[in-house]
């Protein structure tokens, strides 16, 4: 706790406890320090933003094998729908590579879009289950409750509340 004592401004000679004293004093309380400050990150933590970043390197690699196949000219690739594709995938990894950052750095913001990003992949990936590719399931889905699981744990959890 932090108490500091003000002047009065125009009359920096003037006693600051005639008058209203609550004017003149002021209450800073101590800012909670987060795992960037003091330099001490729970190692689940680190794991969980890893999975997040190497999700968000995949989206990366999604979108230039979009790229690949429109500059190839395959005959099979809308170029529309192609260069869609690869910029809305841009754009979600960028999303996931500042919150992995937060996450390392603690801010609580940063857990619900993971959290929604996660339950997205889970949505794509279950039918992989019923369509007879359980391991490409289980590629698409391990990660995701990984995550889940790992945002969800108490030193993650209280690594990034507020």
């Amino acid at each position: 706790m932090v108490v500091t004592r003000r002047t009065p401004p125009g009359n920096p000679g003037a006693d600051p406890q005639s008058g209203d004293s609550l004017s003149w004093w002021s209450y800073r309380a101590p800012v909670p320090s987060k795992p960037e400050a003091s330099g001490h990150r729970p190692p689940l933590l680190v794991a969980v933003a890893a999975l997040v970043a190497l999700e968000s390197l995949t989206l990366v690699a999604a979108a230039a094998y979009e790229v690949e196949g429109l500059l190839a000219g395959k005959e099979a690739v809308d170029p529309v729908a192609a260069g869609a594709l690869a910029a809305v995938a841009l754009l979600l990894a960028a999303g996931l590579a500042l919150c992995a950052r937060g996450l390392l750095r603690g801010a609580a913001w940063s857990r619900s879009p993971v959290i929604v990003w996660q339950l997205l992949q889970l949505a794509a990936g279950l039918p992989a289950f019923s369509g007879g590719s359980a391991w490409l399931g289980v590629l698409i889905g391990l990660p995701p409750v990984l995550v889940l699981v790992g945002l969800f744990l108490r030193p993650v959890a209280a690594a990034t509340s507020r």
